[in-house]
C-alpha cells in the first residue's frame, strides 16, 4: 500500500512537472510569435538594365495599391540612377472597352508616384499596349 501510494505521488509529480514545462514552452512560443508577427519584412526588388519589371494590376484597377507603392518605393533609388525609364501600361482590349485610356492611366499613376519619390519626370516616357492579355505597368530602365 505504501509502495502504490508512493508510486502514485511520483506519477502525479512527474505529470505536473511535464505539463507545466509544456505550458511554459507554449506560452513562450506564443509570446515570441506575437512579439514579431507585426514586424513587416521590407520589400526588396531590383530591375536589371534591359529587363523590365512588371507591376501587376487588377483588371479594373488603375490606382496604385499600398503594396504596389511599397514595391515602387524600393525601386526608387535604382530608378534615380537610370538615364531613362519607360513606363508601358498594359490593358487587354478584349477585357476593357477603353483599354488605351486604362493602360495610360496605370502608367500615369506610376509616373506620378515616382515623381513624388524624387525621380525626374523628364527621364520617364509613357507607352501603352492593348494587344497583350495583361493588366500591368512594365518598368524598363535605360542607361
Amino acid at each position: 500500500m505504501k509502495y502504490s501510494g508512493l508510486l502514485l505521488s511520483a506519477s502525479v509529480l512527474l505529470a505536473v512537472g511535464v505539463m507545466s514545462g509544456c505550458a511554459t514552452d507554449q506560452a513562450a512560443q506564443v509570446e515570441n510569435a506575437s512579439a514579431t508577427s507585426w514586424v513587416k519584412q521590407p520589400v526588396s526588388v531590383t530591375i536589371a538594365l534591359g529587363k523590365p519589371y512588371t507591376l501587376q494590376f487588377d483588371k479594373m484597377a488603375a490606382k496604385l495599391t499600398p503594396q504596389q507603392e511599397e514595391i515602387l518605393t524600393s525601386l526608387a533609388l535604382q530608378m534615380k540612377d537610370a538615364k531613362s525609364i519607360i513606363l508601358r501600361g498594359y490593358c487587354n482590349k478584349r477585357d476593357i472597352g477603353n483599354a488605351k485610356d486604362s493602360a495610360l492611366a496605370r502608367a500615369v499613376n506610376v509616373q506620378k508616384f515616382l515623381v513624388s519619390q524624387g525621380i525626374a519626370d523628364q527621364k520617364m516616357s509613357l507607352r501603352y499596349n492593348t494587344d497583350d492579355a495583361e493588366h500591368a505597368v512594365e518598368l524598363e530602365l535605360g542607361n
